[in-house]
Parts: structure tokens; sequence; C-alpha cells
């Protein structure tokens, strides 16, 4: 992300802010900016392909770029009106947007775990064996939210499955607000291939 990008946003926002104000109106005026440039970039795009037979090819690849720089600009601009962070709030979404790229499928997640009524055994003694549930240790949530995990994908409970993806979660202190099962897969193939090398 170009590092100019927030300082000159940060510019243009005060600027509008003392021409416009910051009223519902004003808020809405800079949304449908970004519908503006976006229209603006496709209208470039069709003079590029010469689409309009009337017209012929108008545009290049280059103004394309250009419009589509516009768009990125009036978002970022609009961003400044629902949150105090706006850097913050775009790279979380590019980090949610890495970790997609990287997930793990739930074939691969569980390529190596061990069955189902192994993993319903091994979690039960477990609990039982440790009367305070604040004891129970990473490896018990990791494994327990990925048995609940395949057995949603077999037809079990999402809401199980979610709210113990959502503990490890919470217990690992992960930024992680996108997918939660997708963690626990990507943390499950983890464990298993550590373990496969350990062995």
């Amino acid at each position: 992300m170009s590092a100019v990008l927030w300082p000159v946003t940060a510019r243009i926002v005060t600027a509008l802010n003392t021409a416009n104000g910051t009223g519902e109106h004003e808020t809405a005026m800079r949304l449908m900016k970004v519908i503006e440039e976006a229209g603006e970039a496709s209208a470039a795009y069709i003079g590029v392909t010469g689409q309009n037979p009337r017209k012929g090819v108008t545009h290049t690849a280059a103004d394309v770029a250009d419009e589509l720089c516009d768009v990125i600009i009036a978002a970022a601009v609009a961003l400044h009106a629902f949150t105090g962070t706006p850097p913050a709030v775009l790279d979380a979404k590019l980090h949610a947007a890495a970790r997609r790229l990287h997930a793990d499928s739930p074939q691969q997640a569980y390529t190596l775990a061990p069955p189902l009524g192994s993993e319903l055994d091994w979690t039960s003694q477990r609990f039982e064996s440790t009367p305070h549930s604040h004891g129970l240790n990473r490896e018990y949530r990791l494994r327990e939210a990925a048995l609940l995990d395949r057995l949603a994908l077999q037809g079990g409970s999402d809401n199980d499955a979610a709210e113990a993806a959502r503990r490890l979660i919470e217990l690992d202190a992960a930024d992680v607000t996108d997918d939660p099962r997708a963690y626990v897969r990507q943390q499950y193939a983890r464990y298993t291939h550590t373990r496969t090398e350990s062995e």
C-alpha cells in the first residue's frame, strides 16, 4: 500500500469537512463518489475495448488504471467517515484476505486426523479428567474445535463448531474476524504436521 495514501486522503477529508461539514448528507456524497469513480473506470474499460461502434477505441489500459486509482482514493476518503482508524481497518481486511488465500480446505486440514470416534473418546476423557474447564489446555481446545468442525461438516451443529472456534481464537488472542472455523483448520493442519515431524 502506498505510503502517501493515508496522509493525502486525511488532508482531503480535512478539506471536505471544512467546506461541506460532516453530516449524513456529506457522508452519503462521499460514498456516492466511490460509485461515480467506479463508473468512470468501467467507462474507460469500455473505451479500451471499443465496444461502442460509434466511438471506437477511446481509452488505453493506462486510463483504466488511472480511474481505478481514483476509486481507491475515493474509497479511502469515504472510509474515514466510518472509522477513526482507516489504515488499521484496511490492514485487517488485507490480512483477512491473505488468511483466506492460505486457508486449508477441510480435506487438507484433516488429512492426518484420527477417526472421529477416537477424537470423541479423547476429548471426553480429557474433559472428564479436568473438572474445571479453565484448566483445559490449548491442545484440548484445538482438538475439540477441530472435532466439532468435522462433525458440523457431516451435518452436526454449525453453532457448536463456531463457538468452539471462538474459544480457541480467544485463547490464542488471535486477530480473526472473518471465518473462525477456517482458523481452526489452519491451526489443526499445523498441529498434525508438527506432530508427524516429531514422531
